[in-house]
């Protein structure tokens, strides 16, 4: 019997869906990320968000973007909140 190791994938898999990304003006290292097919959120108002860009499947995720995080948290939330972690804040196109 021989043993077969299976490596990763050298690049990381596509996200599922495309995404509508909305900074925090007071804390701009702070993001929502929408799936453009559900509703934005109530708190997001212009007064202390705004729109970003869209996030597609093939995009490179920010920093601080979690796939299996935002996944979880759209499906309980309807929405993924997560925190820019590099010491730049721009998004990465």
């Amino acid at each position: 019997m021989s043993f077969i190791q299976h490596l990763a994938p050298a690049r990381a898999p596509a996200r599922g869906c495309t995404y509508n990304l909305f900074r925090n003006t007071p804390r701009p290292e702070l993001l929502c990320a929408v799936p453009e097919d559900r509703p934005v959120p109530g708190f997001l108002d212009p007064s202390g968000w705004r729109f970003e860009q869209t996030l597609r499947p093939s995009d490179r995720s920010p920093a601080g973007f979690d796939e299996w995080a935002a996944r979880a948290g759209v499906r309980f939330n309807g929405f993924y909140l997560f925190q820019i972690t590099a010491s730049r804040n721009v998004l990465a196109a």
